[in-house]
């Protein structure tokens, strides 16, 4: 049953034009395999509309989505197709695409608060799934990757909705479609985002990592228990932002105003530090002697494989970095600098081998990443989702939801300023006042 708030309108497929795709078929690299059992991506896009009513928004809005999602779905139409069996290899599997093929769209309406969901704020998870269109179930013929939803707030504002099953592509693909569809809908023509590039002959695989990867969606040994934590019915998402002064101030504070770090000291790597030992300090047990701390993020691989993999390569093009060190190091006075320093070993040690993490570090530290609860980052401030632009200008927020099912970090640009960061978190309510705590406390000392 829907909340009483939340009324659908319609429910609806989308398709390419007719005729306008040929059948095809694009097998999944050991890149995409990764991800079979991990899941969907889920992101909410709040913008402000005063005025808005419901009657304009499915007499002329609802229209104009729809035909720029057909429109766009013609470069990107692996996105209505389906992952299945391979028929022609035993451990393959295969996005098919047949004319025909549809994405799923919801249309509603809801009576709630618009300021207060799209707040920064913390806000009850369950408040926000409402908003979030579901991947129809597998019926037998194969997995579905794409599911849509808009939904008006009369007079207040709009949210659309976007579920992307992470097997068929990273966020840098999904973003370049939700920018493609937007800025087909801003202009009522054809999208103004350059096409993606599906050739899979760009993604080798000399050394049979297909077979490695295989292996690990058929045991217990997989990303899916990894990442999949169960959520506390209090818990509560809110972000926070690291302003660009603070920045600096943290990547002074890392590199002890040196120069010469050993080190790359980006925004990331010490927005991600920063986060990290705020997370480490509001988890702290009581006796932490000696105990651990992880954390594990994912970094393009296009630029590191070779030849390259061209920036517009539509599916999955990742790897993993994974970081660890001892809580007392962690919660020390020199903390963050000890946080950033191992964050940058990581990427360091990524650049030399893109598929270490993964091959040779996850599966030795496997059972203690489990037991850990490492925390996990989604999201990146490249992406720019602050400018995603439907023609009702910049959206207010962006959240990534499916933290709530992963525990992971969302990352993304400052909508206020450039060169800042803004994060969220999904926590229960208590520790999520903990953490606000010493987020901020922190950044008071870095005045």
């Amino acid at each position: 049953m829907s909340p009483p708030e939340l009324r659908v309108i319609e429910r609806c497929q989308v398709s390419p034009p007719p005729g306008a795709v040929a059948e095809s078929t694009l097998p999944l690299t050991y890149l995409d395999l990764i991800w079979l059992k991990a899941g969907t991506v889920e992101r909410l896009f709040f913008y402000p509309f005063a005025g808005v009513s419901t009657s304009h928004f499915v007499d002329s809005i609802v229209p104009s989505l729809k035909a720029s999602l057909a429109v766009t779905l013609r470069s990107f139409y692996p996105l209505a197709g389906k992952i299945s069996r391979s028929p022609t290899r035993e451990d393959g599997f295969d996005i098919h695409y047949a004319d025909g093929d549809s994405v799923s769209f919801t249309v509603a309406e809801h009576g709630g608060d618009f300021h207060e969901l799209s707040g920064g704020g913390p806000r009850l998870v369950n408040m926000l799934v409402p908003l979030l269109p579901e991947l129809p179930r597998d019926g037998g013929d194969g997995l579905r990757l794409l599911a849509l939803q808009a939904t008006v707030f009369p007079d207040r504002g709009l949210a659309v909705g976007v579920s992307v099953h992470h097997a068929s592509c990273d966020g840098s693909s999904s973003m370049r479609f939700v920018a493609a569809w937007a800025a087909a809908a801003a202009s009522a023509g054809a999208a103004q985002v350059a096409p993606p590039v599906l050739e899979r002959s760009f993604i080798s695989d000399p050394d049979d990592l297909y077979t490695f990867f295989y292996k690990g969606i058929s045991t217990d040994q997989t990303i899916e228990t990894m990442l999949h934590q169960t959520t506390s019915p209090d818990a509560v998402l809110e972000s926070f932002t690291i302003a660009k002064k603070h920045i600096d101030k943290l990547k002074e504070l890392a590199t002890g105003g040196a120069a010469g770090a050993s080190f790359h000291c980006s925004t990331v790597v010490v927005a991600y530090a920063y986060a990290w030992v705020c997370h480490v300090k509001t988890r702290r047990p009581k006796n932490d002697k000696g105990k651990h701390a992880f954390m594990g993020f994912v970094a393009d691989c296009r630029g590191r494989l070779k030849p390259p993999v061209p920036a517009a390569y539509f599916g999955n093009c990742l790897s993993g970095c994974l970081v660890e060190s001892e809580i007392g190091d962690l919660t020390g006075k020199d903390g963050v600098a000890t946080a950033a320093r191992e964050i940058g070993k990581s990427i360091e040690a990524f650049k030399e081998g893109p598929f270490k993490a993964f091959t040779e570090e996850l599966p030795k530290r496997y059972q203690a990443l489990v037991a850990e609860q490492p925390l996990s980052v989604a999201g990146s401030p490249k992406f720019k989702v602050y400018d995603v632009d439907f023609g009702w200008g910049r959206p207010s927020k962006v959240e990534i939801t499916s933290i709530a099912k992963t525990s992971a970090m969302a990352v993304a640009e400052s909508r206020e300023e450039e060169g800042g960061v803004e994060i969220g978190l999904v926590k229960p309510q208590a520790e999520m006042e903990a953490f606000e705590k010493e987020f901020y406390g922190g950044l008071q000392l870095l005045q």
